[in-house]
């Protein structure tokens, strides 16, 4: 274990990358048994495991001034929920947080208050409004206990990136979500392929002017940036040095590992929150007989990985029901022991090669330039994540020219750039067969 409580990260040669099992026996000998302890072995980790859930602070109930922030309740949890504070926003936040792309029932996001979840992470643009508005209802009466999150994106729904545009937006989602504010705005989904402009976007004096509005107003206190495209480093070290921005979502996993560590590293040394997303890397043991009864297992190993790292805020998950309620929580203040070391090594053997890391390097090679990256994200909420509905809006959102329809017949210039090894030709073209029959989007 480095000083600062982090999993020690070895050199990686230029030639190749780590594999999982190497990494871990580098690991072993810099660190020996601190990775098996997860961050209570650091400082800052003894800090963290020892937070009380209900040290923080009761908020008032009318919208907080953008000069002196009053932090939300941590309610009081009967499992093991800790928390940790997001960046420079003061807040306090749980280890976990609520995923809330695909909740349909907000009793679910309640026992998940119960249970000690009080970040909620939702969108504008999430299933046309729906998931705004199944969270309005757990919100009444309750809206202190919350720390709550939702984006902008006029990209999404075909609109001009213009100040105005902008705070409709935020206005609707306030209605939908039942309350006069929101803790966090994030702009969603930056970076080259989501946008077209990538740090464009986070210079824009439109948005800055209308976040300025809305913070003025009492709408917004903080604003923020989400992110998973393969220029991330750069969009995201962009946000972190303008001192704009306070919070960032992005994706984080044991297969990202190590190169999203220097971005949560200069995130943290700014006091930017870090929240991780896409936990779970691909998901794909929900499939496979040899890990089906081990699903739950796996995902804790995987989640505690992740939360292994005290430089982290936070992460969130999607969740729909109650059982994946009580499977995400019971991640938080567990250490992260060989066993599940074990289990995500085993995962990683498995499915290294058919996990995109969304890096975007096979692009360039493709002479038709698809959405690499993209089609396989969307392959995923396909397959692995049970939103079907997702996916396939998503790759209709495509031109014609971006979709993977003519790869069958190309070369697969793209899977000798990939460094993963990943068969990548053959996936894009499962992919369009799958989004393309059920949302009718040839052209």
């Amino acid at each position: 274990m480095s000083e600062e409580g982090k999993p020690p990260v070895p050199p990686v040669p230029p030639a190749r990358r780590l594999s999982r099992r190497e990494w871990l026996a580098a690991a072993a000998v810099a660190g020996g048994a601190g990775m098996v302890g997860g961050i209570a072995c650091s400082p800052e980790g003894k800090a963290a495991a020892a937070a009380s859930p209900a040290a923080a602070p009761v908020p008032a109930s009318s919208p907080p001034s953008p000069a002196s922030p009053t932090l939300p309740t941590a309610p009081t949890a009967p499992g093991s929920m800790r928390y940790r504070t997001l960046g420079r926003t003061g807040l306090q936040v749980s280890e976990i947080g609520f995923g809330g792309f695909p909740i349909d029932d907000p009793e679910v996001l309640v026992y998940a208050l119960e249970r000690g979840i009080n970040y909620v992470d939702t969108s504008h643009c999430y299933r046309g409004g729906a998931s705004e508005r199944a969270i309005a209802p757990a919100l009444e009466g309750r809206r202190d206990k919350f720390v709550l999150t939702t984006k902008w994106c006029p990209h999404h729904i075909g609109k001009p990136a213009k100040k105005q545009v902008f705070l409709d937006m935020l206005d609707e989602s306030l209605r939908r979500l039942g309350t006069d504010y929101v803790d966090i705005v994030l702009n969603h989904e930056v970076g080259r392929h989501s946008d077209d402009q990538g740090i464009d976007r986070l210079k824009d004096p439109e948005m800055l002017e209308a976040f300025a509005v809305a913070k003025q107003a009492g709408k917004a206190r903080f604003l923020g940036a989400s992110g998973h495209d393969g220029d991330l480093p750069q969009v995201m070290g962009y946000a972190i040095d303008s001192g704009q921005f306070d919070v960032l979502l992005c994706r984080y996993s044991f297969l990202d590992y190590p190169e999203q560590q220097k971005l949560i590293d200069r995130a943290a040394a700014a006091g930017v929150g870090f929240i991780a997303m896409k936990t779970l890397a691909g998901a794909k043991g929900a499939d496979l007989d040899r890990f089906r009864d081990r699903q739950t297992s796996f995902k804790q190993a995987a989640l505690k990985w992740v939360l292994s790292n005290p430089s982290l805020s936070n992460l969130i998950i999607s969740i729909s029901s109650r059982k994946q309620v009580d499977e995400y929580v019971a991640a938080s203040g567990a250490p992260l022991a060989a066993a599940d070391l074990a289990l995500l090594d085993e995962y990683q053997a498995r499915f290294s090669t058919e996990v995109c890391r969304f890096c975007n390097a096979c692009e360039p090679a493709c002479p038709d330039d698809v959405r690499i990256a993209d089609i396989l994200r969307f392959a995923m909420y396909f397959n692995d994540y049970a939103q079907e509905g997702r996916a396939v809006e998503s790759y209709a959102r495509l031109v014609a020219a971006e979709r993977a329809a003519h790869c069958t017949h190309c070369a697969g210039f793209c899977e000798a750039a990939c460094d993963y090894d990943l068969p990548v030709k053959s996936l894009l073209v499962r992919a369009d067969a799958a989004l393309s029959l059920r949302g009718g989007t040839q052209a």
